[in-house]
């Protein structure tokens, strides 16, 4: 007990903590605003299940030993609060106990008994992750000395609280207690000892080297624990490890209607964002808050790149380089963000201010006029900006900190934000970059024009006349909805339903599945146009603006109120991205559907499907709207044998490589996904492969022509199964 010396300790710890806390929040603060502090009791449930109960550690099969590791040593920390918090109080008081945690209290002894066995724990489990680290060396982890400091100091700590609780025995028990130390003592629980077998095992260790030594350990141990552990608390904030304070807000902060968080709807006739470079993100000051706390929470795990299609077949784009980039112009512009943040606020409070008071006066005035909002005193203004401006990284993000090759890899996937602990949402800054390079700089990859053309003058992105939207309903028997809007279902047949010749064939199986279920449904024909799906992923949010507008209207005109889709990525984007302008719509893929109508016995399947057969899980149908069970248990009431998952399924499943925009590019570096994609297929040594998607079908078609495979694994959609095997 020495409070002089605790006060000190305490002082200075917590001083430079709070100070680099209060740097670190104001920088986030100074970038732009995000809004996520809805569905409060959701928040709390995912903090719960994601981040105390490390579900993307525990729960991944593929990692398990080392989830578990992760997990102890979290848990043990946790364990650990209340102990720390009685040795602080210890410095100051001798035989300080929290409230309910004294001898007098069962709750106590609970406590040392977990305490004592969580540190043995830890202490085991932080061995593991140095032998890991040392001697197996996974390689998607970053072998760094900070993590070595940190394990060397999670063992220090552990040793140190057991070597205090081991000399306090020896002392109680062996020396008479000399110094009148404090142990819980209750004649119903007994001594506190009985309950801390690892504490007696360490006092073991050291029993033989007498009274005074043992005085002098314990004296050691317990400043050595307080001085480690706010070190430890100290040096957290200045490297990866500063996940381990911001782990939990960022996972209470994560999106929660949608896996994360939506492109923007830009305001393409803002000139001033025109003037100032703010559509999209170009500069560092352009993200979120919430965009930069996801940076400060990359724990440089390595999952990521780990399931990333992208990295997997050797592209330039690499999550941890990616988030390091941009963490390292985070950092280097702090100065300038923070000051600029200021200037940011300063112009918005005089905006606001001004308003208020000239509000009040029309008020006074009783003049029948209300201001929404004021500029004032343009000069002032104008000066705020000049400064904001003159603030602005010189650097622009695409080119001078990512590469342009690394930003056009993404297939936009989301494999890395589901196997991430921390719910770190990696897509939107990319496709906000993306927004920036298309619309501000014109520097996307120019083999997108032709696709891009023919979204613009065709509404499709093969550039194929318009009028020909239909032509593959001809003698089916489908109707339009011009000739008849009273129908219960529109069917959205989308751009390769319409005009891609293998997706035809999947467009007429799921009409004769509708058909055969007596449906009302009818297309749109010619009046359909591409969901903009395709645009909106590469950054032209002009050119899916115009697309989803127009769409919104003719739906909206013929009262559109069910919508079933042949596409993942027109479902996702009529169910998730349209109600954003005003289209809001009951969107239910083919596979759901289809799987409504053979549990309510619309349709009857004969289960006579020859060959084994595996299922292809498309990524905008899983990972985007976790459709998962509804193609599996159609398969399995088609096939004779039990359906063959890939190694690679269901949320951690593989992409095929056409996302973000990449079917309209070519892959001119590493190996291609599908091919990838494909290797596995095969390795599984079936006979057909079933999808859900019309662009997996195509590139996984490609892949198996690629390896000479076409004639021996047959690819085919859900839809063609069916209703090749209906009753």
């Amino acid at each position: 007990m020495n409070p002089f010396f605790m006060s000190i300790l305490l002082i200075v710890g917590l001083a430079i903590f709070c100070r680099t806390m209060y740097y670190k929040l104001w920088l986030l603060l100074s970038l732009e605003p995000a809004y996520r502090f809805n569905h409060i009791l959701t928040r709390l449930k995912n903090v719960v299940i994601i981040a105390l109960g490390q579900k993307r550690l525990v729960g991944r099969k593929k990692e398990w030993a080392s989830g578990i590791m992760h997990a102890f040593i979290f848990w043990g920390f946790c364990v650990l609060l209340i102990r720390s918090l009685n040795l602080y109080g210890e410095g100051f008081v001798k035989g300080f106990q929290l409230p309910f945690f004294g001898e007098g209290s069962i709750l106590g002894y609970l406590y040392i008994a977990l305490k004592d066995i969580m540190e043995a724990i830890v202490l085991v489990m932080a061995g593991y992750a140095i032998y890991r680290r040392a001697i197996v060396k996974p390689e998607r982890l970053h072998n760094t000395w900070e993590a070595y400091f940190v394990l060397g100091m999670i063992v220090v700590l552990m040793i140190s609280d057991l070597l205090i609780d081991g000399t306090r025995y020896n002392l109680i028990t062996h020396y008479g207690n000399p110094d009148h130390l404090h142990f819980l003592n209750n004649p119903q629980y007994g001594s506190e000892f009985l309950w801390t077998p690892v504490a007696v095992g360490a006092a073991s260790l050291v029993a033989w080297t007498g009274e005074g030594a043992n005085t002098t350990i314990l004296t050691g141990m317990f400043w050595l624990h307080i001085i480690t552990q706010l070190t430890f608390l100290n040096f957290l904030p200045l490297g990866k490890h500063f996940h381990v304070i911001t782990s939990l807000p960022n996972v209470f902060l994560k999106s929660l209607d949608y896996p994360h968080e939506k492109a923007r709807v830009l305001d393409l006739e803002d000139e001033a964002a025109w003037e100032d470079e703010s559509l999209g993100v170009n500069h560092i000051h352009q993200l979120n808050w919430k965009q930069g706390l996801d940076i400060y929470t990359c724990t440089e795990c390595g999952r990521c790149k780990e399931v990333c299609p992208a990295f997997v077949t050797d592209k330039p784009l690499n999550l941890y380089d990616f988030n390091e980039s941009l963490k390292h112009e985070l950092l280097d512009n702090a100065d300038n963000l923070i000051k600029r943040g200021k200037l940011s606020a300063a112009k918005t409070a005089f905006g606001t201010l001004t308003t208020s008071i000239l509000n009040t006066i029309i008020n006074k005035s009783k003049l029948p006029v209300t201001l929404k909002a004021v500029e004032t005193d343009p000069e002032q203004m104008e000066d705020i900006k000049a400064r904001m401006a003159a603030l602005n990284s010189k650097n622009v993000l695409v080119g001078d900190v990512i590469s342009e090759d690394t930003l056009w890899a993404c297939t936009t996937c989301r494999a890395c934000e589901e196997v991430c602990p921390v719910t770190i949402e990696h897509v939107p800054r990319i496709i906000a970059m993306r927004q920036g390079q298309t619309l501000m700089a014109e520097a996307y990859p120019k083999e997108l024009n032709v696709a891009l053309k023919g979204l613009e003058r065709n509404g499709n992105p093969w550039g194929i006349g318009y009028d020909k939207r239909a032509d593959w309903a001809d003698g089916l028997g489908v109707k339009t909805m011009a000739e008849d809007p009273n129908v219960d279902y529109l069917l959205w047949v989308g751009c390769a339903g319409s005009f891609d010749d293998r997706s035809k064939k999947v467009s007429t199986s799921l009409v004769k599945i509708l058909q055969n279920a007596c449906i009302s449904f009818a297309i749109l024909g010619v009046e359909e146009k591409c969901t903009g799906d395709f645009a909106r992923r590469v950054g032209n949010e002009m050119l899916y603006q115009m697309m989803a507008q127009e769409n919104i209207e003719t739906l909206n005109n013929y009262k559109v109120k069910k919508i079933i889709a042949a596409c993942p990525h027109c479902f996702n984007t009529l169910k998730n991205e349209y109600p954003q302008m005003g289209g809001n719509y009951e969107v239910i893929h083919h596979a759901q559907f289809i799987d409504g109508l053979v549990k309510s016995g619309r349709i009857t399947l004969n289960k006579s499907f020859e060959g084994s057969l595996t299922y292809h899980d498309p990524c905008y149908l899983g990972r985007y709207n976790s459709v998962y069970d509804e193609p599996r248990s159609i398969l399995n009431s088609v096939a004779k044998e039990e359906l063959k998952e890939l190694d690679r399924h269901g949320r951690e499943s593989f992409c095929c490589g056409a996302g973000g925009g990449r079917m309209w590019m070519e892959e001119t570096i590493g190996k291609r996904i599908n091919v990838e994609r494909a290797e596995e297929i095969v390795r599984q040594q079936v006979d057909n492969v079933a999808v859900a998607c019309p662009f997996c079908l195509t590139m996984i078609e490609d892949g198996m022509k690629e390896l000479g495979k076409e004639e021996t694994i047959k690819t085919q959609d859900i839809c063609e199964l069916v209703a090749k095997n209906m009753v």
